[in-house]
């Protein structure tokens, strides 16, 4: 899956249970309880053509954070958007 395709997929779980998300360019970051969710890539200069490592929660969306892949560190990934979105939820 790419991350265009991963944007999507955020899009439309969005959608199904009435959350909010805000395109950024090609991405999409999307927000569940006190947690943003966004598809994140394997390297940190992605393109909406890269493929996805998964998608990640982080409470702040200024907070950068990262280490030398560009991850968020410390913070989860899940592998679907779906998945993520219920994780957020929950621990909200």
């Amino acid at each position: 899956m790419t991350l265009e395709d991963a944007c999507y997929s955020l899009k439309l779980e969005c959608a199904l249970r009435e959350l909010g998300f805000v395109d950024i360019g090609w991405r999409v970051v999307a927000h569940a309880g006190i947690f943003f969710v966004e598809p994140v890539g394997w390297t940190t200069a992605c393109t909406a053509a890269d493929p996805l490592l998964g998608f990640q929660l982080q409470r702040h969306v200024m907070a950068k954070e990262t280490n030398k892949r560009g991850l968020h560190v410390g913070r989860p990934i899940a592998q679907t958007a779906k998945q993520a979105l219920d994780l957020a939820i929950s621990l909200s």
